[in-house]
Parts: C-alpha cells; sequence; structure tokens
C-alpha cells in the first residue's frame, strides 16, 4: 500500500520495520482525495502517526512522532564509504549498487569500485548488489564517520546473466545515463565471436545506434559520425587503431577485460576530444588472493593469462597474451608466392593497496602486425605492419570519506609501416602518439549530489607520412614532411543531482585550449585549394590556437516507479581527426592531423529524448531519438593523394552533415533465457562545397535500417547455447551513370555521389558453450563451437563495373551480340561461413 501511495503521490517514506507493522494486509479504496486524507484512513486504525521530515514522511508508532521527529532533524549526518569487492579475487566491482532498505537511498560505485553515501545518524539496513552476484545485506548504526568494505560472491549460476546497462535492479530508476551501454568481461564471453574470439567492438555493433562497417572490420560509426569520431581507451590511454588482421580481430584480448562501457554522443563532461563516441575499457586488476590462468586454444587465435598476488590482498599482478595461429594457411600456392600473417596482443596490470587511503594502478599494453610477402628463398620483399603501445599509471587516493581523487598519467602511441624493400630497410612510415597527465576529483555532499572536476594536459605529436632509406645518400635528398605537434589543456565540472527522488540532472561545462606548436611549414591556401604562401615556424613556436566551451545536459523523470523519461543535449569539439579517403574496411594507413590554420576544428550538436520502462522478470524496453548537427565535416577532392603529401591539406574539402533517427531497445536480462531485440531507424547527409557539386548527398556509412538480435539460452548446468543476427540497410556508393569509348579504353560516367547503394547487409552467428567440469570446480574448462555467418551470405564491400575476368585471367569488357556494351557489376566480398572449435579453461 505504501509503494502505491508512494508511486502515486510523488513522495518517499522512511520508517523501521522493527516499530512499524508494514507486513499487515490492509484494504482502502479512495478517489480523488487529498494525500493527508488518505495517510489518516490508512494510518490512524493501525496506531500509526506522520510526519513530514527532510521532504519524506516518517512513519512512528503513534504518540512518539513529534518528539520522534524533532530528535531527527537536530540528528547530525556521517558518510559511509569504502570498495566493494568480488569475494573470490578480491577485483574491484564496477556499478555495484549501494542503499539502504527502508528508505532506498542509495548510490553506485565509480570506476575504481569506490562508494560514499551520507546518511542521518541511526539505524540502516544497507544493501550490496549488482548483476551476477548474491545480494549482502548488513546492518548499520551509523554515528560516526565509517569505512566498509564489501566482498560480493558470484551467484550460483554456471554463467551469468546477459547484462548490457549498469543501472539495473533495485537501483532507483531515475538514474540518467542518456545513450549509454554497459557490457561485463562475462556478458562478451557468452557472445558469438568472430571465429570463436570475444570481441568488444563486434558486441557493441549488435546495439542500436553502433553500426558495423561490414565482415572483417573493426570500423564502426556512432548516430551519424565517422569512424575517426570515436574514441577507444583501455585504463584511460586511447587506442588508435584497434584492428588485427586489417580489421578481422579487434585488438583487446578478452580475458583481460573487466568492464566496457560506451556513451553514444551524451558522454559526460568528464569525457572529450571526440565528435560521436566513447568506448571506456577497463582492464583486469589480477587477483589478490590466490595464483590463477587461464586461456583460450583456437585454431586462428590462442591467449593465455595468469594472474595472482604479489602480496596476498595488498598486490596483484595480471599478464595477457595473445597470439595469431593464421600461419598454418598455406598460401605458397599463389604464384610461388608465400605469405606471413602475425599478430599478437599482450596486457599487463599491477595494482598495490599502499593503504586504506591510496592505491596505485600500471598498466600496460603492445599489439603488433605484421604481413609479409617474401620468395622461396625466405627473403622479404615488402610488407605491412602496424604497432599499438599505451601504459598508464594512475594513483588513487581518499581524501576524507565524501572526497575521491584519481590522478593518470598515460602514453599512447601508434605506427604505421609500408615497407618497400624489407631486406633493404627501406619504409614508408606514419604515426601519432599521446602523452597526457589528468587529476580527477569527486566530491560526494550528499546522496542527491556527485560533483566531478578535473584538469587535464596533454601532448599530441604526429607524423603525416615520411620514407625512411637504410643509404644515407638517398636519405639525404629525400624530401622531409613536416610533423605536427600540439598540446591541449582541459577544465571540466559537473554536477549529478537527485531532486526529490524524481527528478535527476546531470548537467556540466566541459573548457578545451588548443595549441599548435613548431617546428614546421605551414602552407597556406587560397579559395582554388592553391599554395599562396609558406612559413616556417621556429620550436616551440604557437602558430594557431583554439579555444571551446562543451556544455552538457541530461534530466531524467520517472513518472513511475518503472517508467522514465529522459533527455539530453550535448555540444562536442574535436581536434585531431583521420586524414584518409579510403573506404576500404582493409586499410590501417592512417594520417593523423590537428586542427590548425586549413582544418577547423569539428563541432557536433547533439539533442535526444528517450523513454526507459521496466517491466517484471528483468525485461525493460528503451526508445530513444536524436538529431546532430556536424560543423566542419572533412572530404576529399576526387582522386585526393593522401600519401606522401607534404600539401596534403590542400587536399580536403569542408562542409557540414546531418544525422537523425530513433533506437528501441527490448531486453531481459534475467533467467536462463535473456538477451535482447533492437531496432534503429537512421539517416546521415553531407553537404560538402566542391563535391557533388555542392549538393546534398548521403555519406556512406548512412545505413537507414539496422535490426539486431542477440540471445542466449542456459541449459541445465553445461551448455548453453547463444546466436546474434545483424541485418544492416547496405551502404552508399557510386555506380557509373553509362560508359562511353575512349582511344579504345571504356571510360565509365558517373553521375551524383553515392546515386547507389550496396545489397543489404546481414549475418548470422551461433555458438554452443558445453562445460566440461562440474559446477563449482575451482578448475573450470568448456569446449566452444562456433560458426561466423552461419548460411554463408556473402556481403559485398566493393563493387566493380565493365571489366571481369575471364577463365584464362583476362580482362574484358562484356558485350552482346550486337557488339552493346553491358553494366555487368561485379563484387568482392570477405567470406562464406566461418567454423570455429575453440577450448577454454580457467584455473
Amino acid at each position: 500500500m505504501l509503494s502505491e501511495i508512494s508511486e502515486k503521490g510523488n513522495i518517499m517514506f522512511s520508517y523501521s520495520r522493527q516499530s512499524v507493522p508494514v507486513q499487515q494486509k490492509v484494504s482502502l479504496k479512495v478517489q480523488n482525495q487529498p494525500l493527508r486524507q488518505v495517510l489518516d484512513q490508512l494510518l490512524t486504525p493501525l496506531g500509526i502517526s506522520y510526519s513530514v521530515v527532510e521532504q519524506q514522511i516518517v512513519l512512528k508508532p503513534a504518540g512518539t512522532v513529534d518528539e520522534s521527529a524533532q530528535t531527527l532533524q537536530k540528528k547530525q549526518k556521517f558518510t559511509l564509504s569504502g570498495y566493494i569487492r568480488d569475494q573470490s579475487t578480491g577485483e574491484i566491482i564496477i556499478g555495484a549498487n549501494v542503499y539502504d532498505r527502508d528508505t532506498y537511498q542509495g548510490t553506485t560505485t565509480n570506476g575504481y569500485g569506490f562508494f560514499s553515501i551520507t546518511l542521518t545518524e541511526g539505524n540502516y539496513q544497507m544493501a550490496f548488489s549488482i548483476l551476477g552476484y548474491e545480494k549482502v545485506e548488513k546492518p548499520i548504526q551509523l554515528t560516526s564517520d565509517m569505512r566498509l568494505s564489501v566482498e560480493l560472491k558470484e551467484a550460483a549460476i554456471s554463467m551469468r546473466e546477459i547484462e548490457i546497462v549498469s543501472k539495473e535492479g533495485d537501483e532507483a530508476l531515475v538514474k540518467v545515463n542518456n545513450g549509454s551501454v554497459r557490457l561485463s568481461g562475462s556478458t562478451l564471453k557468452q557472445m558469438p565471436g568472430f571465429a570463436g574470439n570475444v570481441d568488444v567492438i563486434k558486441s557493441l555493433n549488435s546495439v542500436p545506434g553502433i553500426n558495423a562497417f561490414g565482415d572483417g572490420s573493426t570500423f564502426y560509426y556512432v548516430r551519424g559520425g565517422n569512424n575517426d569520431h570515436n574514441l577507444l581507451m583501455i585504463d584511460d590511454a586511447p587506442i588508435y587503431n584497434p584492428s588485427h588482421l586489417f580489421g578481422f580481430f579487434s585488438a583487446l584480448a578478452p580475458d583481460a577485460i573487466k568492464d566496457v562501457k560506451a556513451y553514444k554522443g551524451d558522454f559526460p563532461a568528464s569525457y572529450g576530444g571526440r565528435l560521436s563516441s566513447v568506448i571506456d575499457v577497463r582492464a583486469r586488476d589480477g587477483n589478490m588472493k590466490r595464483l590463477g590462468f587461464s586461456g583460450n586454444l583456437g585454431p586462428y587465435t590462442s591467449d593465455l593469462t595468469l594472474e595472482g598476488p604479489i602480496k596476498k590482498e595488498f598486490s596483484s599482478f595480471i599478464i595477457s597474451g595473445r597470439r595469431s595461429n593464421l600461419n598454418w594457411l598455406n598460401f605458397s600456392s599463389l604464384s610461388n608466392r608465400t605469405f606471413s600473417i602475425n599478430f599478437y596482443d599482450l596486457n599487463a596490470k599491477i595494482n598495490i593497496r599502499l593503504n586504506r587511503n591510496n592505491r596505485l594502478f600500471l598498466t600496460a599494453y603492445s599489439g603488433n602486425d605484421d604481413f609479409s610477402r617474401f620468395s622461396t628463398s625466405a627473403v622479404h620483399t615488402f610488407g605491412i605492419q602496424w604497432k599499438n603501445a599505451a601504459g598508464t599509471l594512475r594513483w588513487n587516493h581518499i581524501f576524507n570519506n565524501r572526497l575521491f581523487s584519481n590522478t593518470t598519467a598515460s602514453f599512447s602511441r601508434y605506427d604505421y609501416y609500408l615497407f618497400i624493400s624489407r631486406q633493404d630497410n627501406n619504409y614508408w612510415t606514419s604515426s601519432i602518439s599521446n602523452a597526457t597527465l589528468k587529476t580527477d576529483l569527486t566530491w560526494y555532499p550528499n546522496p542527491g549530489n556527485t560533483v566531478k572536476t578535473g584538469v587535464e594536459l596533454s601532448n599530441h605529436h604526429s607524423n603525416p607520412g615520411n620514407i625512411h632509406f637504410s643509404e644515407d645518400d638517398i636519405q639525404k635528398n629525400t624530401p622531409v614532411i613536416p610533423q605536427y605537434q600540439s598540446v591541449d589543456v582541459t577544465l571540466y565540472l559537473s554536477n549529478e543531482q537527485i531532486i526529490r527522488e524524481k527528478l535527476m540532472l546531470n548537467y556540466g561545462l566541459r573548457f578545451t585550449s588548443w595549441r599548435d606548436l613548431g617546428p614546421t611549414t605551414v602552407y597556406l591556401f587560397d579559395g582554388t585549394h592553391k599554395v599562396i604562401d609558406t612559413a616556417t615556424v621556429a620550436d616551440r613556436a604557437v602558430y594557431k590556437s583554439f579555444a571551446n566551451v562543451e556544455p552538457r545536459l541530461s534530466i531524467g523523470y520517472a513518472l513511475t516507479k518503472r517508467l522514465l523519461v529522459r533527455a539530453g543535449y550535448s555540444h562536442t569539439v574535436q581536434y585531431l581527426q583521420m586524414l584518409s579517403n579510403s573506404t576500404s574496411p582493409f586499410t590501417s594507413l592512417e594520417v593523423w592531423a590537428p586542427s590548425g590554420p586549413n582544418i577547423k576544428p569539428q563541432k557536433s550538436d547533439q539533442i535526444s529524448l528517450g523513454i526507459v520502462q521496466q517491466f517484471s522478470r528483468g525485461v525493460s524496453f528503451t526508445l530513444e531519438s536524436y538529431y546532430r548537427l556536424f560543423s566542419n565535416q572533412i572530404e576529399y577532392m576526387d582522386h585526393a593523394n593522401m600519401l606522401y603529401n607534404p600539401l596534403i591539406e590542400g587536399e580536403i574539402r569542408f562542409g557540414d552533415a546531418k544525422s537523425y533517427g530513433v533506437e528501441a531497445l527490448l531486453r531481459k536480462s534475467e533467467g536462463k533465457f535473456s538477451g535482447w531485440i533492437g531496432y534503429a531507424w537512421s539517416r546521415v547527409f553531407r553537404t560538402i562545397e566542391g563535391v557533388n557539386n555542392g549538393k546534398e548527398y548521403p555519406a556512406y556509412y548512412d545505413r537507414p535500417n539496422t535490426v539486431c538480435v542477440n540471445l542466449s539460452y542456459r541449459s541445465g548446468k553445461h551448455w548453453e547455447f547463444s546466436g546474434s543476427w545483424i541485418y544492416l540497410t547496405g551502404s552508399p556508393t557510386s555506380t557509373p551513370v553509362g560508359f562511353y569509348e575512349y582511344n579504345g579504353y571504356t571510360v565509365p560516367i558517373f553521375g551524383a555521389k553515392n546515386n547507389d547503394r550496396l545489397p543489404d547487409y546481414h549475418r548470422m552467428d551461433v555458438a554452443i558453450t558445453c562445460w566440461l567440469n562440474k559446477p563449482g570446480n575451482r578448475f573450470r574448462h568448456s569446449l566452444v563451437f562456433s560458426v561466423y555467418n552461419l548460411y554463408g551470405r556473402h556481403n559485398p564491400f566493393i563493387v566493380n563495373f565493365n571489366k571481369i575476368m575471364d577463365d584464362k585471367g583476362n580482362f574484358y569488357v562484356p558485350s552482346d551480340l550486337d557488339g552493346n556494351f553491358e553494366i555487368v557489376p561485379t563484387q568482392l566480398s570477405v567470406a562464406g561461413a566461418l567454423p570455429s572449435l575453440n577450448y577454454t579453461f580457467r584455473f
């Protein structure tokens, strides 16, 4: 009855279950009556009095409420804070719920497992919970500030339920996180991956609003943004190219991942530097209680993880490595040439608990791809190689029970090599690197406010592409393309505020200051993109600067306990952009350039509106719409030269873009049968000066209709079945509208840009897991049989016209019997069905 009144009357009750007979059954029928009359009719016969204290209705046995209310108003407030960890490993748990069972005042743990809640002194029944773990309840007598560490035990099931949103379970529905998605490590392992490998990015592609390019690609596009509008971080260090084998695999080993949080446009003020999305990956800390190992053996890749305590309960380590097994594929039959394909990942982390107020984390990541072609004499002739390296050193400090800080020093670098001659060590190379120092403060003044602020200083260096020759005489006469160097300073302030338990605001400001530094050579262009002036900039001299303010606002209002309406606005600015006129998914050739005299910062404004409806048994429905405007968007002139070009900025054209859409998600997160079904309708249009005659055209990642289905079913204690199906409208492409003959050549005639579409994309992946151990065994192992692209759909990523190859390997233009030329399309796709059998183990 109290729940009904609370929902209808938009109020909260506070009472002790020991002194108020809340288990007694009552019956009451009222309509259009004042709340006070309803309470009198309900409570007076039960001998209960009530009073309003701090915007709550406090219930007490009759005759004691006035005195109790006066006492309550005089009581002091104290803070309960601490960490929530996994009972078996000691790892911190992100996004766990902490709340009082009677009043439902609560909070959640941050990205480091820390929580803080300030309550009036008294007795509380505190609950600690998160999906996949058994709930823990503790009676707390809060008479002073208290520090508490809580350990949660995994739920006694063979596999956890699907979890795609962190705000789950007993937490108040009013929590706002527009367009955000969370995937835990256990959730990722349940989803069918590519060739038996769990894949972070491809898993996120099954969420409405995050569209994949297609088969064998890690390119993804979020709410109308380009691929380079997305920021991927691992423990706060950016990863610029998260791909292996030209995008077939993602460069993040799944066993090293603890948590993945993705923001689709409406990201908090603490994140920035990109227009469309932020994917925040948190690496596992390592087991602080016992030594353990795990692994995955498969035909395409194998990985092994070792973890354990350095000093039990105080420090731990984890090392996780993955390596390709692809060289068993035989390429020697192709014109007597042999190819070598190798890639690896290496993740390492050290976690040190210095004392109750200080903690250190050291994270390192390295990834490498090497694709080589060599003769039978094993002399390399050419090859492609790219490398990722990242590292962070983080210091968590608790100033007091309400003030938490995190200071991070991070470094990241990406290098790309195109070898002209491996034996002579001659190659073309580009790179980008970043070094950042930042401090974040989180203040918990009361349960209704969480204030975050921080400062960040970053240094960026980019090599747009230069050629290296091993011979000094040749190198001295080789032109040098000027490199880029920039620094930026960022300040941000935000507040997550709950007003009267129904309304939540999340608002903030982000201020960025960007400066480009020498030494370099700056080329200035006129309106026809011809060089009109050249300036030489001295070392550390500032030749261009920008400053911008980025406001963020999210609003959530709970119409009922299970129905939430939310809206948001965000303004984002991006200073770094990737310059590449290739739409192929199989390229890792990336040139990064900062905003400067010839490139304005890209900007985006997004508004969103949506609802969230929760049903019983873990079922919920989310519907969200958005509209975005982009400015200073980048496009390229026809046949632009992006390789070894000192005038690369003259190849760029600028304009605006707009995107809009609706995203729907129906999900079930509890029980043996779980998963989600999603649909998105979206459009993306661009208007670029000098492109398509200045007329609007659809972007090549404009995919109007997207359907994603991800389902999982547990059968008994040993079997689990999972499957996913994805459908996307074919991406736009430019096709000829006719042909003509010129000097013996057949020349295509093109009309409007992106005037046609590739065939629609769809694919089904399935996986069957058989657990070989008995439930509860310390050693757990399983066989995973998976099929990527189950029904062998050939999804083309490119279409060619007017020339095909005959049986003898000769290209010709097809014609009919009258000699008239036909437009005959030929398409290229990645592969058909790809099965895999993997063996996984954990001890």
